[in-house]
């Protein structure tokens, strides 16, 4: 019945109506066809009101249809208007704050703190903490810059050649779960990438093979090998028809107990097929291995 979600109850009697119409006539027409009903005049009359009757119903069907489409259409075209304002609100006075501002503020603030100011107040640490702090609010807001780029009409993913174990480093070093993370050497290659939104996707899929994780030592390791990038971890593991049942949009595994809060598969999936790559899951006995051909 969720095909028929949306569809008015009027609108379901008449698609009912057409259909059992439309199975009378090619039931009747099978039994003229096979010689089981001679064919007549009232048979000729009969397929013809048929037709007509099909009719009404079914433009009552289309027309429905339509008006909903034009709603939506409606719909998505207010919520577009909603969502580029939101845009540049982020690309505009986000960007003054964590690009100007604090890093300026930041720079002011150490010119006028001597090492001594710093050791007898004991501020380094929350001095680092600030520097890092904003280190990574920059590197969120050039994802979500990116993001908002693909917002416009007939946009197109920005790409440069990036080193691929030198952005991982970079991204990472921040993070709480760097150290669970084997970065090999056969990262060292060149390729084309948008590297925000490159580096947000692996690490969606990096703190995923983490969270759905219950070794007492969790890893995920990441390599290049016969032209396909691989992600493997240590977890529970999923197939890949699980993967592509869990990369829907909001679908979750049945009686999984985290909670949700990252990208998400459909839109990591998303990011990745605009670098024209492809991936797919493989379940092992260690773990799974996350494949993206590039």
């Amino acid at each position: 019945m969720a095909a028929l979600d949306g569809i008015s109850i009027r609108s379901r009697i008449c698609l009912g109506c057409a259909t059992l119409i439309m199975l009378v006539f090619f039931i009747f027409k099978t039994l003229v066809v096979f010689r089981y009903i001679h064919h007549s005049t009232f048979t000729h009359y009969f397929e013809w009101l048929s037709v007509i009757i099909f009719m009404p119903p079914f433009f009552i069907v289309v027309k429905e249809f339509l008006e909903q489409k034009q709603m939506t259409r409606n719909d998505l075209d207010k919520k577009n208007i909603y969502l580029e304002h939101a845009a540049k609100i982020i690309r505009h006075d986000m960007h003054s704050g964590i690009n100007t501002y604090l890093p300026r503020g930041i720079s002011s603030l150490k010119r006028r703190l001597t090492q001594e100011d710093i050791d007898s107040l004991k501020i380094k640490s929350p001095l680092q903490l600030i520097e890092d702090g904003l280190s990574h609010a920059r590197k969120v807001y050039a994802g979500v810059y990116e993001f908002t780029n693909l917002v416009k009409s007939g946009s197109e993913m920005s790409k440069k050649m990036c080193n691929v174990h030198h952005i991982l480093e970079d991204y990472l070093k921040l993070t709480a779960y760097k150290n669970s993370v084997i970065l090999d050497s056969s990262l060292e290659i060149d390729l084309e990438l948008n590297e925000a939104l490159f580096c947000t996707a692996l690490d969606n899929l990096i703190r995923n093979g983490l969270k759905y994780n219950d070794s007492p030592t969790k890893w995920v390791k990441i390599y290049i090998e016969n032209k396909y990038l691989y992600i493997e971890d240590n977890g529970r593991g999923i197939t890949n028809n699980e993967f592509i049942e869990l990369s829907k949009p909001y679908v979750r595994k049945i009686g999984q107990k985290e909670e949700g809060s990252g990208l998400g598969l459909n839109i990591c999936n998303e990011i990745l097929r605009e670098h024209n790559f492809s991936i797919e899951a493989e379940k092992t006995n260690t773990g799974t291995k996350i494949k993206i051909k590039i």
